[in-house]
């Protein structure tokens, strides 16, 4: 029994404490094969009007993957993610990004990475 009520003070996690980008890396890494290389992430940043328009626009392409979207506590925060998540490898602003309405929702998704593009390359070689 005390080994029990020990253990339970090692193993309690506060669901409070986990952050905006640990979630957003956390399901971003769940989704990421590291063999199939020819797949960037995107990320960006919308409105609450706009982000059902970004979620038909992506899920509609087919080879567009894995789209989810998180809501940050204001426009300063989701801009403060978004900075970080893009200096990771293999993420990548989105072109879908909207900064003009100051939205909350950071959005990201798979896409293909195509071979003309500037960091293909760096990517692949």
């Amino acid at each position: 029994m005390k080994t029990t009520h020990a253990l339970s003070h090692v193993l309690d996690y506060d669901l409070t404490e986990k952050t905006l980008l640990e979630d957003i890396k956390h399901w971003i890494d769940s989704n990421m094969l590291m063999m199939d290389q020819k797949y960037i992430w995107k990320v960006g940043i919308t409105t609450g009007e706009d982000i059902v328009k970004i979620a038909g626009k992506v899920r509609s392409d087919f080879e567009c993957k894995h789209f989810k979207y998180w809501r940050a506590d204001n426009f300063k925060d989701a801009l403060g993610t978004l900075t970080r998540l893009t200096k990771y490898p293999f993420i990548f602003k989105s072109n879908l990004n909207g900064y003009t309405g100051k939205g909350a929702y950071i959005f990201a998704y798979k896409a293909p990475c195509p071979s003309k593009n500037l960091f293909y390359h760096t990517l692949h070689y």
